[in-house]
């Protein structure tokens, strides 16, 4: 896609910054080293081959066993005014949609704002609240918590058999964070310690006799509904790598998550894998990635391995490339050995497309068994993209996996062109800006989420594609938008990011 057509796609990315999940690579200088964790038993290892083959069934915000999403729209208005305008223009909302026999449901989902019932604050103009940091069980009550980064620290929305109701806790970030409406890319939520609940991991920094050291807070759960305190706070410095990406999921294949932190700096692409031990964080190896990033396991050993996508990172005030992914396979102390890392961009010999600036190849990642073959693949979203000569209408690409890792053969596109799937291609759609994988029918697969928040003039959608022993296909697809869920419709960016 070549620059002149990128004008209104250039114009929304500066309204609201990518709010994609978080990833990360390689190795710098000066950070700690740890003793090297005993490898896992024969039976452990059978265990995680079995658990990293299990479907994702996503978020379950009211535990009844289906996954459930939250979709953040980040120009959601306040309500309407005495003279038929919205109030709060651009406040910000997620919609919270659950999971049921017959997938998501339209009727019974959320609208959360700061006009919410038991969320702090007040409906502000431009504050675009809602951007979601991630979503894990931080008080271990068996219902998943969803967690939405605000100026003043990270608020935990608590589930509960109702879902998520607005009933909420603070807990204050021990470094500023990033002003509102930008990347949530700095901060990831998962069971880093291994106890069962989850923590919140975020890029930081601390100063120190007026010396700054950068590196990764870990806030350790449970979390405390009453005060916002976690159960421990760390800080453990990164060396010569000032993170500001951060990504957490399981690559060791034992159910406790590793911490990838890297830089977005182009030119400085790469960044550390770090495990918990009982000392802390330690550096086990390193990935590369970018804004996007997901765990799964692609050649079916047991161990997840971590994927990242760059979308083509800006390189002063042009991207260096259309985008590009990165495959780090997983093993018993992190990173593994048997395999190489990898990388592919659209002029990968079998990937499909061209690698062209402003494709944003590789923004948005999911990582699922899309045919059903016991291999996990990767679901790659290109919200550039301009099929059928439509700049900016979007794309999501997939590449399997198998014995050896990803292979191209049997690559496919999927676009809104595509037989089954809702709505036509059209300029600045943004199909693939965000991507998520979530079983929320409770049939054992799951489901590939795509967001296209400048669909219908940047009312923005989420399309529900179904996988099976063909792949992912357009047959059977739905989508959502917010004026179906009850909610606002013009100019919301819904979809802009998903979390389930």
């Amino acid at each position: 896609m070549h620059r002149n057509t990128y004008v209104v796609l250039a114009a929304l990315a500066a309204a609201t910054a990518l709010g994609t999940t978080a990833t990360a690579g390689a190795a710098t200088g000066g950070a700690a080293t740890a003793p090297t964790p005993a490898a896992p038993t024969a039976a452990t290892a059978t265990a995680a081959t079995a658990a990293a083959a299990a479907p994702q069934r996503g978020a379950d915000f009211n535990g009844d066993g289906y996954g459930d999403i939250a979709v953040w729209a980040p120009d959601t208005p306040g309500p309407r005014s005495a003279n038929g305008g919205y109030l709060a223009p651009d406040a910000g909302g997620v919609s919270v949609v659950y999971g049921s026999p017959a997938g998501l449901r339209r009727d019974g989902a959320t609208l959360l704002t700061q006009d919410t019932p038991g969320i702090p604050g007040d409906l502000t103009a431009n504050a675009r609240w809602g951007n979601p940091a991630g979503r894990g069980e931080l008080d271990g009550d068996g219902h998943t918590d969803l967690v939405v980064r605000t100026p003043e620290g990270y608020l935990v929305l608590w589930g509960s058999p109702q879902g998520i109701t607005g009933a909420s806790t603070l807990v204050a970030a021990p470094t500023a964070l990033p002003a509102p409406g930008t990347p949530s890319t700095g901060v990831a939520v998962a069971d880093v310690t291994g106890d069962g609940t989850a923590d919140i991991v975020a890029a930081g920094s601390t100063t120190r006799d007026g010396v700054r050291t950068y590196g990764v807070r870990l806030l350790a759960g449970p979390v405390s509904r009453t005060t916002g305190k976690p159960a421990s706070t760390t800080f453990t410095g990164t060396g010569l790598l000032h993170p500001t990406v951060v990504h957490a999921g399981d690559m060791t294949g034992d159910g406790v998550a590793e911490v990838v932190a890297a830089t977005k700096d182009p030119a400085k692409p790469a960044g550390l894998v770090l495990r918990h031990t009982g000392a802390g964080l330690f550096p086990v190896g390193t990935a590369t990635a970018g804004p996007g990033g997901a765990f799964g396991d692609l050649n079916k050993d047991g161990y997840p391995d971590f994927v990242g996508g760059d979308g083509g990172a800006l390189n002063g005030s042009a991207p260096r490339s259309g985008g590009r992914i990165s495959v780090t396979y997983g093993g018993p102390h992190g990173v593994g050995t048997t395999l190489p890392a990898r990388e592919f961009s659209q002029d990968s010999p079998g990937v499909p497309g061209k690698d062209e600036p402003y494709d944003r190849f590789g923004q948005s990642l999911a990582v699922t068994d899309t045919d059903r073959d016991g291999y996990a693949d990767i679901v790659i979203g290109a919200a550039g993209e301009d099929p059928s000569g439509q700049p900016g209408a979007g794309s999501v690409t997939v590449l399997r996996g198998g014995p050896k890792g990803v292979t191209t053969t049997g690559a496919r596109v999927v676009t809104q062109g595509t037989a089954g799937v809702p709505s036509t291609s059209e300029a600045t759609d943004l199909f693939g800006w965000s991507v998520l994988a979530a079983d929320t029918d409770g049939d054992g697969a799951a489901e590939v989420l795509v967001g296209g928040p400048g669909e219908d003039t940047y009312s923005g959608r989420v399309w529900i594609l179904r996988t099976g022993p063909a792949g992912l296909t357009g047959t059977g697809a739905t989508s959502l938008y917010s004026r179906a869920l009850g909610g606002p419709t013009a100019h919301l960016h819904f979809g802009h990011q998903l979390t389930g």
